[in-house]
Formats: structure tokens, C-alpha cells, sequence
């Protein structure tokens, strides 16, 4: 893995945690001070926990026994709901259905990836799971072939997983319409600057199941990686398995810490702030013995959004780290490049 891309290795031996109590303080010194704390994590290290996030832990374990009675189904039921079905990389993506594909600055060629250990239920946004939409809305133009159309198990399959997995994700939806404020604020930017640019967001969220490993056998769960989009909310269960690369080319563990959740800056926050904030390489390894379920929730921006980087993170000596581009079309670039068994 090239390590010479400072943007992608984490400046740290430990992973801090940011208290989120002043998220929505009526207070802007109380807001401006979390920003700053926020700042920090995401210049040096690109991940950090959060506590008193307010996501319930009672949605996060009904969202984690929804995904175990997923994956516990046999598998030609799963299959029903294919991903290589499906034009807009939603539905079930069997064991080694992934592939490793590397980092935008070191790519893995085609020939050379290969499947990882572990399957996944990929579903993504459509307007039942936005609080900010009413029942029944319809969604504007689909440019990128992005949005919605999840392909969904019957209550006969699976009674209340559709629900379940809903309420959690427009949970998560709203919370995450909150964190990009205060990220604006860190960026030195108006609180609402994000705000027209996350309308129908381009949001992705995945149930994934890693197999207990072989015995004698270590094989990667997910290759080494940065996500695509803004960031990442990461529920990942009890069970260890996350790995952080770090500035000196060392695997930090993330381990479960209770009462928290994961936060990772992707690609196109990163973007914005000119590589300031680290989009960093992390990967999944199940080495515990037991099987390891996490939820992760990408959030981006409107798909016909474009990302830019920001005037106030630019120089005469530090110009834009790259032009201008539409989130969709990055995001759907990378999708096809990811998953096995897409035709389109």
C-alpha cells in the first residue's frame, strides 16, 4: 500500500472519542467548540467515536438482529434479492461478491482483485426513509441511476426487517444532516452551507456478516480502502475487526467501544477541505473466532451535487487538489469498479 499520500494514513497510534452532547446547543460558542474538537480528529487522525449521539441503543440492536436474521437465511433465498439484479448496486452481495479495489491514489487493477470474506445487504436512499420528506414523495431527477428501487425481503421472508432497517436509517439520515453543520463550521464556512446540497442525499447503507475465519487462515473481510462519499456512520456490533493505517504504516485496531458509534471522512469531504481532512485507509480483518455483523451508513451529497473545494482551503501555493466533479458520477464510478456481477 502507497503510503505516500499524507491525506490517507491516520497521524495517531489511538483513535480519539468526541463527546456530541453541544451537537445541537443553542449555543453557537458551545457548536464552534465541538467544531474545533471535530477539526482536529478529522485533520490528524480521519476517524473518531461519538458518544451521546443520540441514536437509541435499542434502534442500533434492533437493526443488528434484523441483519443476523438476514443473513441467516439459506442461501438461495438471499440470492432472491441479488445485487448483479439490480442497476443501482442495491440488494445482496454474496460471500467474495466484492472485490479489493484499493484507494483512488493506489488502485488495484482488475486483474489483480480479489473477493473478500465476507457478504453484505446494500440498500439505499428513497424518500420513506427521510423524515424530511412526506409519505409517498417522489423523487426529481435520477441522472446517475443512483437512487432507490432497494430490492426488499416480503414480511413472509422476513416480518418487520424492512421497517426495522427503514427506521434506522432515516434515524441515522437526520443525525447526519446535523453532523454536516457542525462540519461546516470546522471548515470555516456558514453552519447552513451544506444545506442545499443535501436535499435527497446520496446515501448508502449496508448490513454486512463476516464469517468467523478458518482456522490457520487470515483472509481480509474488506481490503484496504477509503470510502467514497462524505462520511461514513459505522455501527459495528461487539465483535472486533476494523483496522486504521496509520502515518507509520501501521493496522490500528478500532475496536467496539459501547455506547459509541464510528465516524470516517470519505473522499469527497475530503475533497472540499483540499485533503485537509483525511479520507483515511482502513480495512476489516475477523480474527475473533466468532461471525461480526456491522451497519455502516455512507452520506453524500445530492447525486447532481457538484464537490469542489472550498475558496477559504485554497492558496496560491496550495491550489485545488482536484477540478470540480458530480458526486453521482464519482460515486457510481466506484460502485461499478466494487461489485461483482454488475452488468450495467
Amino acid at each position: 500500500m502507497d503510503l505516500t499520500e499524507p491525506s490517507q494514513a491516520a497521524n495517531c497510534d489511538q483513535i480519539p472519542i468526541v463527546d456530541l452532547s453541544h451537537l445541537e446547543s443553542p449555543s453557537i460558542e458551545e457548536r464552534q467548540q465541538l467544531a474545533r474538537t471535530i477539526y482536529d480528529a478529522c485533520t490528524q487522525v480521519g476517524f473518531f467515536y461519538i458518544k451521546n449521539h443520540g441514536i437509541h441503543e435499542q434502534m442500533i440492536n434492533g437493526v443488528h438482529h434484523a441483519a443476523e436474521r438476514f443473513f441467516a437465511l439459506p442461501e438461495e433465498q438471499k440470492m432472491k434479492f441479488y445485487i448483479g439484479n439490480s442497476q443501482k448496486f442495491r440488494g445482496y452481495s454474496p460471500l467474495e461478491g466484492e472485490k479489493t479495489t484499493g484507494t483512488d491514489d493506489d488502485p488495484i487493477s482488475a486483474e489483480e482483485a480479489t473477493g473478500v470474506l465476507s457478504e453484505a445487504f446494500d440498500i439505499g436512499y428513497e424518500t420513506a426513509l427521510d423524515f424530511q420528506k412526506s409519505p409517498g414523495a417522489v423523487l426529481g431527477l435520477d441522472t446517475y441511476g443512483l437512487y432507490g428501487d432497494n430490492q426488499w425481503p416480503d414480511e413472509i421472508t422476513l416480518a418487520g426487517f424492512k421497517e426495522t432497517y427503514i427506521e434506522y436509517c432515516a434515524t441515522a439520515l437526520e443525525f447526519c444532516r446535523k453532523l454536516m453543520r457542525i462540519f461546516a463550521l470546522a471548515l470555516d464556512v456558514p453552519e447552513d452551507y451544506f444545506d442545499t446540497k443535501i436535499q435527497t442525499p446520496g446515501v448508502t447503507s449496508r448490513m454486512m456478516h463476516y464469517p468467523a475465519q478458518p482456522v490457520g487462515e487470515t483472509r481480509e473481510g474488506l481490503g484496504a480502502h477509503t470510502d467514497w462519499e462524505c462520511f461514513t456512520i459505522l455501527s459495528q456490533g461487539k465483535v472486533p475487526g476494523l483496522q486504521v493505517l496509520n502515518h507509520r504504516g501501521e493496522w490500528i485496531l478500532a475496536p467496539p467501544i459501547p455506547g459509541t458509534l464510528v465516524v470516517n471522512i470519505a473522499d469527497c469531504l475530503s475533497t472540499w477541505t483540499n485533503k485537509k481532512f483525511k479520507s483515511t485507509i482502513h480495512r476489516v480483518s475477523n480474527l475473533s473466532g466468532e461471525e461480526r455483523y456491522s451497519i455502516p451508513f455512507f452520506f453524500g451529497i445530492d447525486y447532481d451535487a457538484t464537490v469542489s473545494v472550498l475558496d477559504n482551503h485554497t492558496s496560491v501555493d496550495n491550489p485545488p487538489c482536484r477540478a470540480p466533479f458530480k458526486a453521482g458520477e464519482w460515486v457510481r464510478e466506484k460502485m461499478s469498479k466494487a461489485y461483482v456481477g454488475y452488468k450495467g
